[in-house]
């Protein structure tokens, strides 16, 4: 291992969110069902990954696990009144045809009843049957009792053209479902798309990215199927487990290991140590960087960025070293100007933001989903800004527009908001270092900083936090942002302590702002046209000049919104 992975990994391994727990997984659970005996191949794998966790148990005699704390499992699906009148639909057409197959809604949606979160994620798989061939006998179902059909939308079951089976999609009931069947999967060597075959409930758990989501709610019998043996156990613990070893799942699909990172940052749950160690190994890293599609990047980073803790998030995939391929960036002078600091930066002041969300409670008034993602992303990427890629045509371009635009396939307009927010910083630091500026100074800012302004303000405000620096975020700095909770105490005060002194400078920026009346003063349109400097200063054409006053005017009324056009124009005469 290098000295810099070395270095970094130190500041991972070892803290909660790489925490074992023995599991009872092995033994014979009444309340869960599932079907069969694991091949000896897997119940090998885990004899030996249960002895290895209870060793480390012994040696533990407190966890402050916060996983299924956090989540607060329940154990057991409620339906609303509108869920049971839709699967009570598609039972009557299960009867009404005297179809031989079970139905089963899948993944996410039992996974959230069981945790007392509502989903509206709807997947029903069939055993025995298509989609598109269940979805007819629906529609036709509901058209001889007199009610509303909707039209079958086809879509393939995977985005990036899987090539055998499909999934149908329709509303029931004013209720968007998606209809698969159960399926079995084989990958080729150099492509995370699968080869799909029809198989058992059993063969479909067991291909499915982690435990957590391989869960079933059986319809006819109206319970939870958990045919891994452990997705209610790990649900429960608040563990983030593959169904299968995690190198084998990973070599297969390896976007799995950034879904393994999303689910862990959205419920805080902890990551079992196999994932950890599989998604490091060289050639898992290899399959990464090969077969997922950058659409497929960007697509979980959004989840990650939108979700519980984007710092969490960051955390493991430092932890992992696959941050350089996730934020890949194909100019050598860019990956050599970012070192081992870069990620350390980048976890701390994402996890001083969070700190900061925490401490003020108006800036979720502000900080809708979409200002989320720019603030966590222009985070995210900091050790980034001042750098630069060699673009199309040899033209430079900032290395964080070509990572959001080329590494994650965001949005232009994402590209765009967060290089600005970067350019932002010194206006925002100008005005944290002066918060008894002018209307006029405060004006000409917001400006030029545009709609987001709070973005930058908030992000520069937090480089007074003692340990942010870009030349090196200490190593206790970097142990709190890998986990705050068990951070020395003296540490946690700290920082804390200098959050909450940035978040103050923040909102009293905010407050001047507010006081002067200057939101939306970026929309300010200037009191005078160029018709009336041109008629002010008897031009014939227009010029510099003609701009240079209509740029002035703007001033003026930031200066005093109360001036009159014609005090512009009286002005503009008097040069």
């Amino acid at each position: 291992m290098s000295s810099r992975a070395s270095r970094l990994t130190s500041f991972v391994v070892g803290h909660a969110r790489y925490r074992r727990y023995a599991r009872t997984t092995l033994a014979t659970r009444d309340r869960v069902i599932g079907g069969g005996r694991m091949s000896e191949e897997r119940e090998e794998f885990d004899r030996g990954r249960c002895a290895k966790t209870m060793r480390f148990a012994r040696t533990s005699a407190t966890r402050a696990r916060r996983g299924g704390d956090d989540v607060g499992y329940e154990g057991e699906v409620r339906c609303t009144a509108k869920e049971t009148e839709v699967f009570e639909t598609l039972l009557a057409v299960v009867e009404h045809f005297k179809l031989d197959v079970t139905l089963r809604v899948a993944g996410g949606w039992v996974r959230d009843k069981l945790v007392g979160r509502e989903s509206d994620d709807i997947d029903v798989a069939l055993d025995t049957m298509l989609g598109k061939e269940f979805a007819e006998k629906v529609n036709e179902y509901l058209e001889a009792n007199g009610m509303e059909t909707k039209g079958i939308g086809v879509i393939q079951s995977n985005p990036e053209q899987s090539k055998h089976l499909e999934t149908a999609t329709m509303r029931v009931r004013d209720v968007w479902l998606d209809l698969v069947n159960l399926r079995s999967e084989n990958y080729s060597e150099d492509s995370r798309i699968p080869d799909m075959e029809f198989g058992t409930a059993k063969d479909d758990a067991f291909r499915r990215d982690l435990t957590i989501n391989s869960l079933f709610y059986n319809l006819n019998e109206k319970k939870v199927e958990d045919f891994t043996e452990r997705g209610i156990q790990d649900l429960r613990d608040g563990i983030v487990r593959t169904p299968l070893p995690p190198r084998t799942t990973f070599l297969d699909d390896p976007l799995r290991i950034l879904r393994a990172v999303r689910f862990a940052a959205r419920f805080g749950f902890d990551v079992d140590e196999e994932i950890g160690a599989s998604a490091s190994d060289p050639d898992v890293q290899n399959a990464l960087k090969h077969k997922v599609s950058r659409e497929r990047f960007g697509k979980e980073v959004v989840g990650m960025l939108k979700g519980r803790s984007p710092a969490d998030a960051v955390a493991l995939m430092v932890a992992f070293k696959i941050t350089p391929i996730v934020f890949q960036v194909p100019t050598q002078s860019v990956v050599d100007a970012v070192t081992e600091t870069a990620d350390r930066l980048s976890l701390y002041s994402t996890r001083c933001i969070e700190r900061a969300i925490k401490e003020v409670a108006s800036i979720e008034s502000w900080l809708d989903e979409e200002h989320k993602i720019w603030l966590f992303l222009a985070s995210w990427l900091l050790p980034y800004r001042a750098l630069e890629s060699i673009g199309a045509k040899g033209k430079k371009v900032p290395a964080v527009s070509d990572i959001v635009s080329n590494a994650l396939k965001l949005r232009s307009k994402d590209a765009d908001t967060a290089v600005h927010i970067h350019e932002s910083l010194f206006l925002a630091k100008a005005l944290l270092e002066n918060k008894e500026f002018t209307r006029l100074e405060g004006g000409m800012a917001l400006r030029k900083m545009g709609f987001t302004w709070r973005l930058p303000v908030l992000l520069e405000s937090l480089a007074r936090v003692p340990g942010m620096s870009d030349s090196e975020v200490p190593q206790w700095a970097a142990d709190y942002a890998v986990n705050p909770d068990s951070a020395p105490a003296d540490v946690r005060e700290r920082v804390e302590a200098g959050v909450r002194m940035a978040v103050d400078d923040f909102e009293a920026v905010e407050r001047r702002i507010t006081e002067f009346n200057l939101n939306a003063c970026w929309e300010q349109k200037p009191p005078v046209t160029g018709q009336d400097v041109m008629a002010a200063l008897n031009m014939t054409k227009g010029g510099p000049q003609l701009k240079a006053w209509i740029d002035k005017s703007i001033e003026w009324v930031l200066e005093d919104p109360s001036i009159t056009k014609e005090a512009c124009i009286e002005r503009i005469k008097q040069g």
